[in-house]
């Protein structure tokens, strides 16, 4: 096989595969909604001429001796209206498929990607790319507009693990093995799904009126987002479940800290805490404290540890030796004892910025992650801020709580789901 042939997965890519369990199928979905109906034929053109920018999206997962590895392939990504269940798993281990789906239903344009391929920031490179085909065939516009994205090839297929990786004695796989063992946070708990099936709910609110109450509790938004949240989970929890601290994963964008155009995952994640025998029926009694949880996880010298901690694992030669066997079992079980140090999962992707010439055709965006508990996506574009819940519970108690206490706040929340909650409201 020639070199150009395969693709080297990048660091944060190479656990996926082996951390992929039950209903967390490692896919994510993200949405653009129009303000007509899909044409699913100039949809097709539009995915036609998108793929040669993304030649690395059409390749094949396979296993070799000591990593998994992306061979490229010639197969056509066909579009499809929607018949799948949400986030269904595309890798299938010894099947050659491609690792993303493009979907359509009513007005809405789906994605569903791989996390081995990219992360939600590269995903939405190429929701961007197609969307903006499909509206310059439909429409008639000017496809200058397209040139928006300037990064070449090699850009795009950058891994930046390994570009911007520094050798440093403090920042070594061993020390990567020993955060996979912290301190136990609290779990939320509930009937999990029979079928594995995940449960999607959707609450669109407004960016003017999330704004203004950020403003009057003198916070960001993403910090305003991240308390409700917490207060959100202390609601829905027994007494005695609340011993621990809840800890909230937050997925941070390593491309606001180091140069790098590639659609690749470039992402670390830090664990936002805050201890519940502080909270005395407020929201100002979280905000503080979570503010400085942020403040603390974001620093320089925590970022770069995180960026160095994924790459750490590729020049580690003990790691590298091993066979991939043996590699899948000891990540999977690491993985299952990391999930113990976290409640649940926030991602604020953050804001599309398209076109104005786009504007009158588009709606809005939401994007959506596979997990085993609750996972929230939060993504904005223009007045539209969606939350994107995952659930893998039958019932829906923590988005219950988190919707209800937006309004509380004066927040007006639309919500739509892919199913029904099976409680009582």
């Amino acid at each position: 096989m020639s070199k150009s042939d395969w693709y080297k997965l990048d660091n944060a890519a190479k656990i996926i595969p082996s951390t992929a369990t039950g209903a967390d199928t490692r896919v994510f979905r993200m949405v653009c909604e129009l303000r007509e109906d899909v044409d699913p034929e100039i949809l097709q053109n539009a995915l036609d001429r998108t793929m040669p920018a993304f030649p690395y999206l059409n390749s094949y997962l396979r296993k070799g001796v000591f990593w998994y590895y992306l061979e490229s392939t010639t197969q056509r990504a066909l579009v499809e209206e929607e018949h799948l269940p949400a986030l269904e798993a595309l890798y299938i281990p010894d099947r050659k498929n491609l690792l993303f789906r493009v979907f359509w239903y009513r007005r809405r344009i789906s994605v569903e990607m791989y996390h081995a391929l990219a992360d939600g920031t590269g995903g939405f490179v190429f929701l961007r790319h197609l969307v903006g085909e499909y509206l310059t065939e439909k429409y008639g516009l000017d496809r200058t507009l397209l040139t928006q994205d300037i990064a070449s090839l090699e850009e795009k297929q950058t891994d930046a693990f390994r570009k911007f990786y520094r050798d440093a004695r403090e920042v070594t796989s061993r020390n990567w093995l020993r955060e996979l063992h912290p301190v136990r946070a609290c779990q939320l708990k509930g009937q999990k799904d029979p079928d594995l099936r995940l449960h999607l709910t959707e609450g669109t609110v407004s960016v003017r009126e999330m704004l203004q109450l950020a403003h009057e509790k003198h916070v960001t938004i993403g910090i305003l987002t991240a308390s409700i949240y917490i207060e959100a989970v202390i609601r829905m929890m027994d007494h005695r479940d609340l011993r621990r601290p809840v800890v909230i994963g937050v997925p941070v964008n390593l491309r606001q800290f180091f140069p790098s155009a590639t659609m690749r995952n470039f992402y670390g994640v830090i664990n936002v805490r805050y201890l519940p025998e502080h909270y005395d029926g407020t929201l100002e009694s979280i905000i503080q404290e979570v503010s400085d949880s942020f403040e603390e996880q974001l620093s320089r010298e925590k970022i770069f540890y995180t960026m160095n901690s994924y790459a750490a694992l590729e020049h580690n030669w003990g790691i590298k030796m091993v066979p991939l066997v043996i590699k899948d079992r000891f990540i999977s079980l690491f993985s299952s004892r990391r999930g113990g140090s976290v409640t649940t999962s926030l991602s604020n992707v953050g804001k599309v910025e398209l076109p104005q010439e786009y504007a009158p055709y588009v709606e809005k965006f939401c994007g959506y992650m596979s997990c085993k508990t609750v996972f929230v996506c939060i993504l904005t574009y223009g007045d539209q801020m969606v939350f994107g819940f995952v659930s893998a519970f039958l019932r829906h108690s923590l988005e219950r709580n988190f919707f209800r206490r937006l309004t509380e706040l004066g927040i007006h929340v639309e919500i739509g789901s892919n199913d029904y909650d099976r409680e009582e409201n």
